[in-house]
């Protein structure tokens, strides 16, 4: 399951308005659950239902969580691709699925950088 660490200055809710403001800024809408993680999503599910990724780039429905936890006194959120994302779409959904989770995830790591809310981040398989 592919994902991005992104190590963060502070838990802060300045930070994480940051956090989910990158990923709107790519069209995703950032719901919180119960447990505090969040599901990051666009598209339409219907249309991706009925076309597959036919359904384009952008209304492809792809939907991505993000983790909160601790690492040795560092806040860590997690960006991952969970198995079998875009499968709605089919071979070509899926990859496309994660080539937007690379693209999408190296532009949040340089937004939250530019922000000054990232210490570092890694790119897991």
């Amino acid at each position: 399951m592919p994902s991005a660490d992104y190590f963060l200055t502070s838990p802060s809710d300045d930070t994480r308005r940051a956090l989910s403001a990158a990923f709107q800024e790519h069209g995703f809408e950032v719901t919180t659950s119960p447990d505090g993680s969040w599901a990051v999503a666009r598209g339409n599910a219907t249309l991706t239902a009925f076309v597959g990724a036919w359904a384009g780039r952008r209304r492809q429905r792809l939907v991505y969580a993000v983790r909160f936890f601790d690492h040795q006194g560092t806040p860590v959120a997690r960006f991952e691709r969970e198995s079998g994302a875009g499968v709605m779409g089919g071979a070509i959904g899926v990859s496309r699925s994660n080539d937007v989770f690379t693209e999408v995830s190296a532009a949040v790591a340089e937004r939250l950088h530019q922000q000054g809310h990232l210490v570092s981040w890694v790119r897991g398989a």
